[in-house]
């Protein structure tokens, strides 16, 4: 069975923008779909197919993957019927099934996956799996059992609120569901650990001293968009005045705004029996620099509080690179660590107050009434992380190494088998054999093709507007360039460009005649 096209978004492309999460996430998929083909055909779908093909063509080869890519445009649904379904690595399915509808709802399968659920856009994306035409074939992958109880609760409360105002059957929506499989984001594991270097070259290359308790926080620093440093620095005071060897903090990733390091390093300097090593920054964190922090660290710490969070790749990668965990109890971490075996996981819970504040800051948010950022961090001011049990738990890892080495040992072994690249491309593998089973059991009426919705075929949609029928289709034996003026040509030729671009080639005698008949004079016997 071929795996379904793949929409080659940007975020798919190395140095496409600013290192986040949902970046790097989208890289690795593009690389684990590499070496999953192997020599097998594979699709992958843009705007401009020529330009992505050759940007994208070496990165495909360098993963082993030696079979033909065919670029297929994003126009018509018509080419991605050979491939059975279509991959989107994001959300937005629902838009698509819009799309799809002129190749019949089982002319191939939709599938998405999410990021960060928490924005606007997601919000309303999710509820578009409920309104739009979606079917038991299509699925969206949840990298966590949290984000799939999101997706679950929302779609639910969609679902109550359309039979409250139609009536009908609320089983009849929830069987027309896309599938909510829960599948781990993928990362090469098994890769990073060899390329680890030893943990006291990597100790004495970053300056961190051998005696000292090292604690990493990989990922980037947002107190808005991430985590609230302080309560973890806080707690990492107390920490390092009840240990008899220093206490070094590593905290390696991408800043997330310009000048926010003043800020930042306002908070550190309350905290001054913790050694604070920034790694990062400005600048994207180099491999090489990355793979040091993780080897001269004790443990990985995450006392994330944030709802932009969903599956935690970062941790997910401390793990297999044997780090035991200290984390919050919260969101996709705990599908990631198994408490006491791969580390701890510390209890969060929401603020006395935030239940009341909730829907304010919800539709602050959906009407742009304030940013994201100011929501995102307006929601974590509301988040109690326990810091007694989070002390607690540090303090076993840092006073028992055997344990601590037991725990690293179990987080990597977990890595490379749930969370390395083919492990988690089995899975895919599987869905989409399933969908397909799914879909070659639909209706007549299912596979049989539809009109496209009137809000994405505007002639129809304004149908009324015009006094008259269309205009017959007729030829001219001449070009346009011979029968309008020049200083025409130039100013309407990027917009008839567009045209002829979305006109199959036999009508573009009729798509001249038709814009002969605009631009001609009031007495030409054409108009």
């Amino acid at each position: 069975m071929r795996l379904p096209a793949l929409l080659a978004v940007s975020d798919l492309m190395l140095g496409a923008g600013r290192l986040n999460g949902r970046r790097w996430a989208g890289q690795q998929l593009l690389l684990a779909w590499a070496k999953a083909a192997e020599d097998q055909p594979i699709a992958l779908a843009s705007e401009n197919p020529a330009a992505m093909l050759k940007r994208l063509q070496p990165l495909l080869q360098s993963q082993g993957f030696s079979g033909v890519v065919h670029g297929l445009g994003l126009n018509r649904p018509q080419p991605f019927v050979p491939w059975g379904a279509f991959f989107i690595p994001d959300l937005s399915i629902g838009r698509w099934a819009q799309w799809r509808r002129p190749v019949g709802a089982a002319g191939f399968s939709l599938i998405g996956q999410i990021h960060t659920l928490s924005t606007a856009s997601s919000l309303e994306q999710i509820q578009e799996l409920v309104t739009e035409p979606l079917t038991p074939w299509d699925a969206v992958i949840c990298s966590s059992s949290a984000g799939a109880a999101v997706l679950d609760a929302v779609m639910g409360d969609r679902e109550e609120q359309l039979v409250a105002l139609a009536g009908g059957s609320i089983a009849r929506l929830r069987s027309r569901r896309p599938q909510l499989p829960v599948i781990p984001l993928p990362i090469a594991a098994r890769q990073l650990a060899a390329e680890l270097p030893a943990r006291q070259a990597a100790r004495q290359a970053l300056g961190c001293p051998p005696e000292a308790a090292v604690l990493l926080w990989l990922g980037r620093l947002s107190w808005l968009t991430k985590s609230d440093p302080w309560p973890t620095y806080a707690l990492l005071e107390h920490l390092a005045q009840t240990l008899d060897r220093p206490l070094v903090l590593i905290e390696c990733g991408p800043d997330d705004q310009a000048g926010q390091v003043a800020q930042w390093q306002l908070l550190r300097d309350c905290f001054p029996s913790v050694q604070f090593l920034r790694l990062g920054g400005a600048e994207p964190v180099a491999e090489a620099v990355k793979q040091q922090a993780l080897a001269a660290a004790d443990l990985a710490i995450s006392l994330v509080d944030n709802t932009q969070e969903t599956f935690g790749l970062a941790l997910a990668e401390a793990m297999a690179a044997g780090l035991p965990v200290v984390a919050s109890d919260w969101d996709g971490y705990r599908d990631l660590v198994r408490p006491g075996v791969d580390g701890f996981l510390v209890p969060t819970r929401w603020a006395s107050i935030a239940a009341e504040i909730s829907p304010v800051l919800g539709w602050q948010q959906r009407t742009g009434l304030q940013t994201y950022g100011a929501i995102s961090g307006a929601l974590a001011q509301l988040v109690q992380v326990d810091m007694a049990a989070a002390k607690a738990a540090l303090l076993t890892l840092l006073q028992t190494p055997a344990l601590a080495r037991a725990m690293g040992e179990a987080a990597q072994q977990r890595a490379f088998q749930c969370f390395e690249a083919s492990k988690v491309m089995d899975s895919y593998k599987q869905l989409f054999a399933e969908l397909n089973d799914r879909r070659l059991l639909a209706s007549a009426a299912e596979r049989s093709p539809q009109l496209p919705s009137l809000s994405l075929d505007p002639v129809r949609c304004f149908q009324n507007y015009p006094s008259g029928p269309p205009a017959e289709r007729k030829s001219i034996d001449r070009s346009l360039q011979q029968l309008l003026p020049s200083s025409l040509l130039r100013v309407r030729s990027q917009i008839w460009s567009l045209l002829r671009q979305n006109s199959a080639s036999e009508s573009h005698g009729f798509l001249d005649q038709d814009l002969l008949r605009k631009h001609q004079w009031p007495d030409s016997p054409l108009s």
